[in-house]
């Protein structure tokens, strides 16, 4: 451990599989060129091993759940031992905790990144608990525009206070690609229409409309396949059995794919003809950046962040939240058009490997991170 270097705590809420622990992972190799990384979690070991490969020490502290708080002390007394002169929270519970027990013990350089536009702070009551525990919070970082705005307006962080740093990814993943390979390692033949759908399993995904909408599709394309890549966390397994029933009674039990948690994304997007995400909101849309990485189109709800990174009729297609009848119009628009699936993919990529720069994601962390720093030491 280097004494020169500034010691950074990452405080996330839990390490299943999502895009927030994706991003993270992304962006710990690139911090560690200008600090010492620890990082706790609260709940989910999903993805510990790929974390432990990324910083010097990670540690579990059970602080889930309607009691986390009582547990704050542990977090405190961690932070004052660890000697952190940054830390640094993801997600909402890691943000409030983090917040208060790093103040608690003096540190005054905390930063948080806003990953998505949370449902769940809607209410008056909970933006004002939110407040209250991250006011110590000196700089928040939002992964589009969307984000940013949603946290000036509705949890009154000023905008002087929020960067937009969006995020960034590796392409190498995403080169060369094997259509036909990755169909065959699925079991699909070349020619079957193939749409992928790589989000959780949780109501704010809206795979109920995407079914309901697949259906249609299946009426004008009868041996159309869609593969749904994703557990719940969220919704829980109560949930998950009601999608399947959702499934059935809509005949699609022969037709829908339900491929759990999956570690082989570009993998999936190579054999897919088209991308489609329904839902209700998204900060960004990580997936959807990974699509336009693997140069496959997407068609998605104009909601959060989405609009940000899908140019409507360039890349990909863009549809009313909620709307059934426009997602299933627009999936079957493009898959019988394979010419404009490939001109969109290509414009995808295109548009990718320009705006998802990981280094400059990289960059602007680290630079933010000097910045507060050295606010805190003034």
């Amino acid at each position: 451990m280097n004494q020169s270097r500034p010691r950074v705590l990452q405080i996330v809420t839990s390490l299943a599989v999502g895009g927030a622990q994706r991003h993270l992972l992304e962006l710990l190799p690139g911090l560690r060129q200008f600090a010492d990384i620890d990082l706790v979690y609260f709940r989910d070991h999903d993805l510990r091993p790929e974390f432990e490969a990324c910083v010097e020490r990670l540690a579990h502290l059970p602080m889930a759940g309607p009691f986390g708080a009582v547990r704050l002390p542990h977090l405190a007394a961690f932070i004052r031992r660890g000697r952190f002169a940054l830390v640094h929270t993801h997600l909402l519970r890691a943000d409030m905790y983090g917040a208060l027990a790093a103040r608690a013990v003096g540190v005054r350089a905390i930063v948080s990144t806003k990953h998505n536009i949370e449902s769940r702070l809607e209410s008056s009551s909970a933006r004002a608990l939110h407040a209250l525990a991250t006011r110590p919070t000196r700089r928040t970082i939002a992964i589009s525009e969307a984000v940013a705005r949603w946290a000036n307006q509705h949890l009154g962080i000023p905008r002087h206070r929020i960067e937009v740093i969006r995020y960034g990814l590796d392409p190498a993943p995403f080169s060369d690609l094997d259509r036909e390979a990755a169909r065959r390692e699925l079991g699909f033949q070349a020619q079957v229409p193939l749409v992928l759908c790589p989000a959780r399993l949780d109501p704010q995904k809206r795979h109920d409309v995407l079914l309901r909408a697949f259906a249609q599709v299946r009426r004008d394309i009868s041996n159309a396949q869609l593969l749904c890549a994703g557990e719940t966390q969220l919704g829980g397994p109560d949930y998950r059995t009601r999608l399947l029933e959702l499934s059935a009674e809509l005949g699609l039990r022969d037709a829908v794919h339900w491929l759990g948690v999956r570690s082989d994304m570009p993998n999936l997007m190579a054999a897919a003809d088209l991308v489609v995400l329904a839902s209700d909101w998204e900060g960004l849309g990580l997936v959807v950046m990974e699509a336009a990485m693997a140069g496959r189109p997407v068609v998605a709800t104009a909601v959060g962040g989405v609009p940000e990174i899908v140019k409507h009729q360039v890349t990909g297609l863009l549809v009313p939240q909620s709307d059934e009848q426009a997602l299933a119009s627009e999936m079957t628009t493009m898959l019988r058009s394979p010419d404009q699936r490939a001109r969109m993919g290509a414009d995808a990529r295109r548009h990718a490997a320009q705006a998802f720069d990981l280094e400059r994601m990289r960059a602007a962390t680290r630079a933010l991170y000097a910045e507060v720093l050295q606010e805190a030491r003034a």
